[in-house]
């Protein structure tokens, strides 16, 4: 097969665009790689703007691949060169179809805090300057297993970069995602809707089963692993809390600690 041109090739370069935050922005779209993503999606009701596959995959005789490629009937899809389609995939083996799907509206998060759920402490995840994709989307993932009523990515935490997207296992197509530009402007939307805030320190916070035992929304800030909340953050928290470690440890893996202190939050009610 020839290299793509016309529409196809539209979409591929649209596609590679997806891989800078400019580029995201500029289409409002980001890109999704491999079949348990593109199923996941679909599953979820995103918007599947277009789908670009590789020969051997379009032609597969697998049961799975046969079973997605006929539930997107319907959406815009392009079979090219395995080559054209390596290029962007690197060579990373999920399965080559890619997928350009439409970025979601924010829910406003006065509509989040009016909606907990069951036996859960009504709880939000906010990842302040992460700026490892990798971490992001596991913390999205975390986020989502936890109760979580949202995820709110502050500063430079991007939970669309297609890293992030993979790593989350499509758990970003079931959790209402926040953008805020800022922990600063954060602070104050929290405290205008009374949600308590409280930032994982790696040390000198209290510890986590002081916190108050009741059904109070709360939010739950964590930083970048190479340097966690700055002392502007750790000021503006109603609380810093510290998870205990044996002498010699310097730190949990954000994920870790946010997925134990999510624990001890989200359960710990009156």
């Amino acid at each position: 097969m020839s290299e793509p041109t016309g529409l196809a090739a539209r979409r591929l370069a649209e596609l590679a665009r997806c891989a800078s935050s400019g580029g995201r922005a500029e289409l409002g779209a980001t890109s999704l790689e491999g079949t348990r993503l593109v199923e996941r999606a679909l599953r979820a009701g995103v918007e599947l703007i277009a789908v670009v596959c590789g020969e051997r995959y379009a032609d597969s005789g697998d049961p799975r691949v046969r079973a997605l490629l006929a539930a997107l009937e319907g959406v815009e899809r392009h079979v090219v060169a395995d080559a054209a389609l390596a290029r962007l995939t690197g060579g990373r083996s999920y399965g080559d179809v890619l997928a350009l799907v439409r970025l979601p509206t924010e829910v406003p998060l006065a509509e989040r805090l009016a909606s907990p759920r069951d036996g859960f402490r009504p709880t939000l995840l906010v990842a302040v300057d992460v700026d490892d994709p990798g971490n992001v989307g596991a913390l999205v993932r975390t986020a989502l297993a936890s109760g979580c009523l949202a995820f709110v990515a502050a500063g430079l935490t991007d939970p669309w970069h297609p890293k992030a997207v993979r790593t989350s296992m499509g758990s970003l197509f079931r959790l209402p995602l926040l953008r805020r530009d800022s922990a600063a402007a954060l602070f104050e939307e929290l405290r205008a809707e009374g949600v308590r805030t409280a930032g994982a320190v790696a040390r000198g916070g209290a510890r986590l089963d002081e916190w108050p035992p009741n059904s109070a929304p709360v939010a739950l800030l964590v930083g970048g692993e190479a340097h966690g909340l700055d002392g502007d953050v750790q000021a503006q928290l109603d609380h810093a809390v510290t998870i205990p470690m044996p002498d010699g440890v310097d730190s949990l893996s954000v994920n870790a600690a946010a997925a134990v202190a999510l624990y001890e939050l989200g359960v710990r009610r009156p």
